[in-house]
């Protein structure tokens, strides 16, 4: 199944189990569980309720193949800030966990824009190629180009990583969950200063939705270019610190995202 299939069925379905073709690893794809409690969060929040932040914890592998729930709640709703938790279980355990802000639209006389920024050509760079036993299964659903930065593996001296990323098989336009998933396809930031394959994941993720997809001039296709850009702000200790910064093709400001991220390159 696409990720459009895993949306409807999150809409509908307590009980999903996701196909290995969606691993990572021994585990589900992180930003698919997390997009899968969005899409739950997102049927509870109404219509004047806009999302401002998310803060997702991975607290274990999502298993593959292997029946999972989805629950989800509202925490608290004032009149002008609601926040919603959610959390997928499996083998009765939580194993991802998910925190949603949502912010309704006020006056204020405070307007700060982010200028737009030149990013070059929709996709241009060197493509990443899906290689079986090598590149994560999920992969094979999403399209990325390098422009900066260096590959997984490759002992780069570089701290940062810029590209372009889009879903190969999407039907529908691009909603917050399929941003969110497409902010998690790239391989952490770390793992290019690395010389060898080593284990490494994401342990706690924060993302903070600067322009409302709404209020873009024109909806996202389900397969436009978006461009990613990351950085290292530290890493010591078998931990990195990384953040990114998530345009439309146009340069509008879409995103930001920050990372905890643990490598296990040494044991």
């Amino acid at each position: 199944m696409n990720f459009d299939d895993y949306l409807q069925q999150a809409l509908h379905n307590q009980e999903l189990s996701i196909d290995p073709g969606w691993g990572q690893g021994r585990t589900t794809f992180g930003g698919l569980s997390a997009a899968l409690l969005l899409a739950q969060v997102e049927q509870q929040a109404s219509a004047e309720q806009i999302l401002r932040s998310l803060s997702i914890s991975f607290c274990g592998p999502l298993q593959t193949g292997v029946p999972f729930t989805l629950q989800s709640q509202p925490r608290r709703v004032g009149k002008s800030v609601a926040h919603y938790q959610a959390e997928a279980i499996q083998n009765d355990e939580p194993v991802t966990l998910l925190n949603a802000c949502y912010g309704r639209e006020r006056v204020s006389a405070v307007e700060v824009a982010y200028p737009l920024q030149p990013l070059g050509k929709p996709g241009s760079g060197t493509a990443l190629p899906y290689i079986k036993g090598v590149t994560p299964e999920f992969t094979r659903h999403i399209d990325f180009t390098y422009v900066a930065g260096g590959l997984p593996f490759s002992g780069s001296a570089d701290n940062h990583l810029h590209g372009w990323m889009r879903f190969s098989d999407g039907s529908a336009p691009l909603t917050n969950a399929h941003l969110v998933a497409l902010i998690d396809a790239w391989p952490p930031v770390l793992l290019q200063k690395l010389r060898q394959p080593a284990p490494c994941a994401s342990i706690t993720w924060s993302v903070e939705l600067v322009s409302p997809l709404h209020l873009l001039a024109q909806p996202l296709a389900a397969d436009a270019w978006l461009w990613y850009e990351a950085e290292i702000r530290q890493a010591h200790h078998g931990y990195g610190h990384t953040e990114a910064r998530i345009f439309s093709a146009d340069g509008t400001l879409l995103a930001l995202s920050r990372q905890l991220v643990a490598v296990y390159d040494k044991r």
